[in-house]
C-alpha cells in the first residue's frame, strides 16, 4: 500500500470510528425494533377462524327484501346488502363510510338489530368466545396505538373480552380488521414510535431533519465500513473481536446497505408521493321503486357471503350475489397470504329489460364512476385473489379488481361498489423496493411467510452482534 493510500485509509478508519456512536446506535435501534414485527406475528393472539359467516338465501327472501325496502321508504343509500345474523337474513344499510350501519329484518317493520349487536356477534364468531365474556364494545372512528392506521378500515367496532382480548370488527364486510391484547399493543407501540417515529408526525419538518441525520449517519457508517473491507488486506492477521467483526461484515454489508437504502427511500417517498384516493364509497342513490325478479335464478343449494343491491349501466338495478368460496381456509397462513372469500358472482336484474351484467363489466363501470376511467383508457384488468406487493394485507378485502391505466392503477371491490385504493405509477417502484427488499419479501415464495420472518430475525440478530462488536472494540481503545 502506497503512503497516500495508507493516509486515505487511516482517514477512512477515523471517520468510521467517529460515525460509530450515532450511526451504530441508529442501526441498533432499527434492528431491534425491526424484529418486533415478525415477533408480533408469531406470538400475538390469533383468531379461531378467518372465514366470514355464510349466507343462505332463497328467492322468496330476495322478494321479501325488495318489499321491505319499499315499505321502509328509506332515504338514498350508498350500499344495501343482505347479510347473515345468527339464524336470520337481514338488510344492512350503509349511508356513508363514517356512520354506523342500520339493519332491517325481512318481516318486521322495526329495525332488527343495531350495528353494535352485529359487531358483537361477529367478534364471537372470530374469537370463539361467548357473548357473556364481552366486557365492553365501542365504535372506533379514529386510529390509535392499539388499532393503528396500517389497518386502514374505519369505522370499526372494538369488542373487548374478559381474557384481555380485543377484536376490531368491520361490519360492512363482516370481516375481522384486527385482533390484539396488551402484549401486542405494546409491541406495536414500540415499533411505531422507534421504527416509524410516529411520535414526530405532528412536526414533519423536525421529523425529516432528525431521520435524515440518523439514517444518514447509519448509511455513512456502513458505506465507510464497506470501503474499508475493500481497502484493507484480506490476508492481514486479525484476532479476537476484530477478526469476527471483519468476517461478519463481509456477510452483512450488502443486506444492511439495502435495508438502509430501501428504508430511506420508503421514508423520503412519503414526502413527495402524489395525492391518490383511498377507500371511497359510491354516492348515495335513491333506491329502486319497481322490480320484477325472474323466477328460478338462484342456483339450487347456493351458499353465499352476501347479496348487494347495485346500480349497473343505464341506472338499472341488480342483486349481486357473492358466491361463497368453499375452498377458503381458516388458518393463520391463509389470512396473511390472502384468499378470495367468494367464488364468482351472479347479477340478477330487478327488471327484465336490464342488460346482462358480469363482474368484470361492473368493475369497469365503477372505475368510470370514481375516476372517469373509460374502457378505452384501460391498459389491463385482472381479478386479484391473493395479497402481494401491489395489493397487500392491509386492505383486508379479497377478491378485488385491478384496473391499470397510463398513470397508475386502481383497485375496486365490486361486492361493495367501493374504490379500495388508487396507486400512482411511481408508487409501484417504492412498493416493490419496500416489499421485496426491505421486508425480504423476495424470499417468501420459497420460504413462506414464517421462513422469511425467521431469516429477518436471524439477520437482525447478526446486525446487533456486529454493532456490539464495534462498540466493544471502540471502548477497548479508550
Amino acid at each position: 500500500m502506497t503512503t497516500s493510500n495508507a493516509i486515505r485509509t487511516s482517514q477512512l478508519v477515523r471517520w468510521h470510528r467517529r460515525l460509530l456512536w450515532l450511526g451504530g446506535i441508529t442501526l441498533l435501534l432499527f434492528a431491534l425494533t425491526g424484529v418486533t414485527h415478525p415477533i408480533m406475528s408469531w406470538t400475538g393472539p390469533q383468531a379461531v377462524t378467518m372465514r366470514p359467516p355464510m349466507l343462505s338465501l332463497s328467492e322468496a327472501e330476495l322478494n321479501q327484501a325488495m318489499q321491505r325496502l319499499q315499505q321502509a321508504n328509506l332515504p338514498a343509500q350508498s350500499l344495501v346488502k343482505l347479510v347473515p345474523y345468527q339464524q336470520q337474513v337481514l338488510l344492512q344499510l350503509t349511508s356513508d363510510l363514517q356512520s354506523p350501519r342500520h339493519y332491517l329484518s325481512l318481516s318486521d317493520e322495526a329495525s332488527a338489530i343495531s350495528d353494535q349487536q352485529m359487531a358483537i356477534w361477529l367478534a364471537t364468531h372470530y374469537s370463539g368466545l361467548d357473548e357473556t365474556q364481552v366486557r365492553r364494545s365501542r365504535l372506533q372512528t379514529e386510529f390509535d396505538s392499539a388499532y393503528p392506521s396500517v389497518n386502514r378500515l374505519l369505522p370499526v367496532w372494538q369488542v373487548d373480552f374478559d381474557p384481555g382480548l380485543s377484536l376490531y370488527v368491520h361490519t360492512e364486510t363482516l370481516s375481522l380488521a384486527g385482533i390484539t391484547n396488551s402484549y401486542k399493543t405494546n409491541l406495536q407501540a414500540l415499533f411505531r414510535q422507534f421504527h416509524s417515529w410516529q411520535w414526530l408526525d405532528g412536526v414533519p419538518l423536525i421529523k425529516a431533519l432528525l431521520m435524515t441525520l440518523l439514517l444518514g449517519s447509519a448509511l455513512l457508517l456502513v458505506l465507510t465500513g464497506g470501503w474499508l473491507l475493500l481497502r484493507l488486506p484480506f490476508q492481514a492477521k486479525r484476532r479476537g473481536l476484530r477478526r469476527w467483526h471483519y468476517l461478519l461484515s463481509w456477510g452483512l454489508w450488502l443486506p444492511v446497505t439495502l435495508y438502509l437504502l430501501t428504508g430511506i427511500y420508503h421514508f423520503a417517498y412519503k414526502y413527495v408521493q402524489p395525492d391518490t384516493l383511498g377507500l371511497t364509497a359510491s354516492n348515495a342513490q335513491p333506491l329502486p321503486e319497481h322490480w320484477q325478479l325472474p323466477a328460478n335464478v338462484l342456483p339450487r343449494g347456493a351458499v353465499l357471503n352476501s347479496a348487494s343491491l347495485v346500480q349497473g349501466p343505464a341506472s338499472h338495478w341488480y342483486w349481486r350475489l357473492s358466491l361463497h368460496n368453499a375452498g377458503q381456509q381458516a388458518d393463520r397462513h391463509s389470512r396473511f397470504a390472502g384468499q378470495a372469500s367468494e367464488h364468482g358472482a351472479l347479477f340478477i336484474p330487478l327488471l327484465p329489460d336490464a342488460p346482462v351484467l358480469d363482474d368484470a363489466s361492473y368493475a369497469q363501470l365503477l372505475a368510470e364512476r370514481f375516476i372517469g376511467l373509460t374502457p378505452e383508457a384501460l391498459s389491463g384488468q385482472q381479478l386479484v385473489q391473493r395479497f402481494g406487493p401491489d395489493y397487500d394485507f392491509r386492505n383486508k378485502r379479497l377478491p378485488v379488481w385491478q384496473l391499470d391505466y397510463a398513470k397508475g392503477r386502481i383497485f375496486v371491490d365490486s361486492a361493495s361498489g367501493q374504490l379500495v385504493e388508487q396507486q400512482s405509477r411511481s408508487s409501484r417502484y417504492e412498493r416493490y423496493s419496500f416489499s421485496f427488499v426491505h421486508k425480504w419479501g423476495i424470499l417468501q415464495p420459497w420460504l413462506g411467510r414464517d421462513g422469511r420472518d425467521a431469516v429477518v430475525v436471524a439477520m437482525m440478530a447478526l446486525v446487533l452482534l456486529l454493532a456490539g462488536m464495534g462498540f466493544a472494540m471502540r471502548l477497548a481503545r479508550r
